[in-house]
């Protein structure tokens, strides 16, 4: 069978078999990240889309060979790490995602091979206190708390701090928290039924 170079279907995302034996295989995700890396090369297509895809391509320019082949496998988790799972590439950049026979699907690799390094773990206290936003969002947003964060975040010294043992640049503009949800305080805009998009107070 001819495999095309494209295509223009819509995606056709599979399951991850999270429960499958061969799952947090290391040895298995890197060479799924090998064929999947390679195919990237090839294409580039990807490369404005976030850090992950630069870091790839200038591991490979970078390289002796300047192929794939050149990089250290070790370094295959820089691009890893600068994945931060949007989908973009999936739904919208890559032609070879399923149906396509190369099946290439980035984020689910990426996410695979994140479980891999927590699975042994690869993952440090900063790793796992900035991905737990669930449990920071409730501390944070308690009442007389909220005022303290959204203070603490603003000034020089916390953010040294920040910048210092969670690797928080402290030059980076944070968002503040709210105590009052989202749900809790939206309000119907007439304007989205007719179809068109309001930035209007009143929607919250």
């Amino acid at each position: 069978m001819t495999i095309r170079e494209g295509g223009l279907e819509a995606p056709t995302r599979h399951a991850l078999d999270w429960q499958a034996p061969d799952f947090y295989d290391a040895e298995k995700v890197f060479t799924e990240l090998h064929r999947v890396f390679d195919i990237c090369h090839g294409c580039r297509r990807c490369v404005s889309l976030c850090a992950a895809f630069p870091r790839l391509f200038d591991l490979i320019d970078e390289g002796k060979t300047g192929e794939l082949d050149g990089v250290d496998r070790k370094s295959y988790r820089e691009v890893v790490d600068r994945c931060y799972l949007c989908d973009m590439c999936y739904m919208t950049k890559c032609p070879y995602v399923p149906p396509h026979p190369w099946n290439v699907d980035f984020p689910h690799l990426m996410l695979r091979a994140k479980a891999v390094k927590f699975k042994r773990g690869g993952t440090t206290f900063r790793d796992e206190l900035l991905s737990s936003t669930d449990a920071i969002g409730k501390l944070a947003t308690i009442p007389v708390v909220v005022q303290f964060v959204n203070a603490a975040n603003k000034a020089p010294v916390a953010r040294s701090v920040m910048d210092t043992v969670l690797g928080v640049h402290k030059d980076r503009v944070l968002p503040d928290y709210a105590s009052a949800k989202f749900r809790a305080r939206a309000r119907p805009n007439a304007s989205a039924c007719r179809g068109s998009w309001s930035t209007s107070a009143d929607v919250i």
